[in-house]
């Protein structure tokens, strides 16, 4: 299907992706908005994922406060250039991200910071699922339990962004797919939290 320059400057002007990626992916799609979108988040998340090992020492400390002053986030997202971290879609995937810690309250940022007790913790009470199961089929079972249970309640990457209407995807997509856009690593690096009456934490 030939796409026009002013499906493209649309497409554009919405998603901010480059002129040749934005006519890719409405290519692809057959000029269908919500599926280009759908692409470009997928394309860029993996550029995003090719540039994690670059080293990313600049950033910016976001915090987000809930309207009755009761709720609060802070958190620490680290990039490779100043130039970056005051980009609007940088300012925005960082704000999203103290959104998402407030409303969903992790412990940690990633798996590797899960304590293997936790971990170990979690295999025996599936030890009743893969009974008789064969060990490749078993490895499986476990590996689904921990991301589905384990993983996403504690880790903050694992977890489904607050809000599906904005973003549909983890918080590790969204990341990834701001990093690919913007050609920098992009790194959650810690977090802290609080609520009146509850209590807090952090990820320090």
């Amino acid at each position: 299907m030939a796409i026009s320059a002013t499906q493209v400057k649309e497409f554009r002007d919405r998603t901010g992706a480059p002129f040749m990626l934005a006519k890719s992916v409405l290519e692809e799609s057959g000029g269908d908005f919500q599926k280009a979108v759908e692409l470009l988040r997928t394309k860029a998340g993996q550029k995003g994922a090719k540039l994690g090992q670059r080293e990313a020492k600049a950033g910016r400390v976001v915090t987000y406060v809930h309207f009755n002053g009761k709720l609060a986030a802070l958190v620490e997202i680290n990039c490779e250039t100043d130039f970056v971290a005051n980009t609007p879609d940088f300012l925005e995937m960082a704000q999203n991200v103290a959104l998402h810690i407030a409303c969903n309250k992790p412990q940690v940022v990633t798996r590797a910071q899960v304590p293997a007790e936790l971990v170990e913790k979690e295999k025996a009470l599936s030890q009743d699922a893969i009974k008789g199961k064969p060990p490749e089929i078993a490895e499986k079972i476990i590996a689904g339990k921990l991301e589905k249970g384990l993983y996403m309640q504690m880790c903050l990457m694992d977890q489904p962004f607050c809000n599906e209407e904005k973003f549909k995807g983890t918080i590790d997509a969204m990341v990834k797919g701001v990093a690919g856009k913007l050609g920098e690593n992009i790194v959650v690096r810690r977090f802290a939290w609080s609520e009146v009456g509850v209590g807090g934490g952090a990820s320090l």
